[in-house]
């Protein structure tokens, strides 16, 4: 019978690396975390026989994927790594008015175990004196959300987990640049967040320009796999993940959530033997990248899966700028 529920129809490989192993065999006497794609019957690929993926565990275990049928292949394509990037609030083209009080808000949403619905405000402020210019309130307002942010756990009087405070230029042309920094802590069970919402707004009797940038997550990060591998693996292969809750132990598989990873996604049909529903399923694989130069052993995997599908479906990767 085709069933639609997420063991049955989505899985996920990460692979720490593709040597080409060409059968079954070698894979078992591979290194943990080799990933290879054979044909159904174990040997080496070749054009429309049925594949599968096979993954040595870090437990030493090796595992396969369905069986996989190029004439049921309903779409396969190559995601490259795209990095993170931290979102930005700037303040510039400060006015100098003597004994104005310049007061700077960082309003954070669903800061910490607050919802999306929830802010978190810090603020800062400075009040100008004669002889202050625009470089003199920026530096008196970095020190003030130094001393504010210094009551956040894991902060010092000069750095703090979650935002970077710097000026850039000086002078008359001096601003406040709010810097996010990558989460401190992640776990894939109990703390996922990786990244923060937020925005700076600055209020003095002259209003500065400001300028908010919203991070990206970025396409492939270590976190993001070590997400998708955690939850998926959970329906798969460990059983036992959730049975202490609320107290569950800490788990970790072969994704890094420090790393990045190149990406390809499969998705394909399967039919039940005995009635003529189908179920569309799904494959993720993920693979280490470390430069361009590096992607040369994804685009083996990728060669191996134009071989068995037709040259040209699944787009090769980048080897150099």
């Amino acid at each position: 019978m085709a069933l639609a529920a997420q063991n049955q129809v989505r899985n996920l490989f990460v692979g720490l690396d593709f040597p080409e192993h060409a059968t079954v065999g070698a894979v078992k006497a591979g290194s943990n975390g080799d990933l290879a794609l054979l044909s159904a019957d174990g040997t080496a690929p070749a054009a429309g026989e049925n594949i599968m993926f096979f993954l040595k565990e870090a437990s030493g275990t090796v595992v396969s994927s369905d069986v996989i049928k190029p004439s049921n292949v309903l779409y396969a394509k190559s995601i490259p790594f795209v990095a993170q990037t931290m979102g930005t609030g700037t303040i510039s083209g400060l006015t100098v008015d003597v004994n104005t009080l310049y007061s700077v808000e960082i309003a954070i949403a669903g800061y910490g175990s607050l919802s999306r619905e929830d802010e978190y405000l810090k603020k800062a402020f400075y009040k100008a004196v004669t002889g202050d210019d625009q470089e003199a309130i920026v530096d008196g307002l970095i020190a003030s959300l130094n001393r504010n942010f210094s009551r956040e756990v894991g902060a010092t009087a000069t750095s703090n987990p979650s935002f970077s405070f710097t000026k850039t230029g000086s002078g008359a042309t001096a601003a406040l640049v709010v810097t996010e920094k990558p989460v401190a802590k992640f776990d894939v069970n109990k703390m996922t967040r990786k990244g923060l919402d937020f925005r700076v707004n600055c209020t003095a009797t002259t209003t500065p320009t400001i300028v908010n940038v919203a991070g990206t997550p970025g396409v492939g990060t270590g976190m993001s796999v070590a997400e998708n591998e955690f939850y998926l693996k959970g329906e798969r292969n460990d059983f036992m993940r959730g049975a202490g809750y609320p107290h569950n132990l800490s788990n970790s598989y072969l994704a890094d959530p420090s790393a990045s990873y190149n990406t390809i996604e499969l998705g394909y049909w399967e039919e039940g033997r005995d009635e003529a529903k189908k179920s569309k399923k799904s494959i993720t694989i993920n693979v280490p990248f470390t430069n361009l130069a590096g992607n040369s052993v994804i685009n083996s995997l990728i060669a191996d899966l134009n071989t068995v599908l037709g040259a040209g479906t699944v787009d090769a990767l980048a080897v150099s700028a």
